[in-house]
């Protein structure tokens, strides 16, 4: 895979998060060159079309089930 930053060599990337009192496995895609990473996350709110605020002009992307 290519990185869509630098179109350098993308290789998996597994990491063991670990947060307070509890720990995960994040599988991602981490360029060799420039050091992006990708998750599943960032994949998906990269899909997801930008929403205005009904009271403002901010934007905001969806995390999860909460708004970011």
């Amino acid at each position: 895979m290519n990185c869509q930053r630098c179109n350098g060599l993308a290789v998996i990337d597994d990491t063991l998060v670990v947060q307070t009192g509890s720990s995960s496995e994040v599988h991602a895609w981490r360029c060799v060159n420039c050091g992006m990473i990708v998750d599943e996350v960032i994949r998906r709110n990269q899909q997801v079309p930008l929403r205005r605020k009904a009271s403002g002009d901010s934007k905001f992307r969806q995390y999860g089930n909460e708004a970011a």
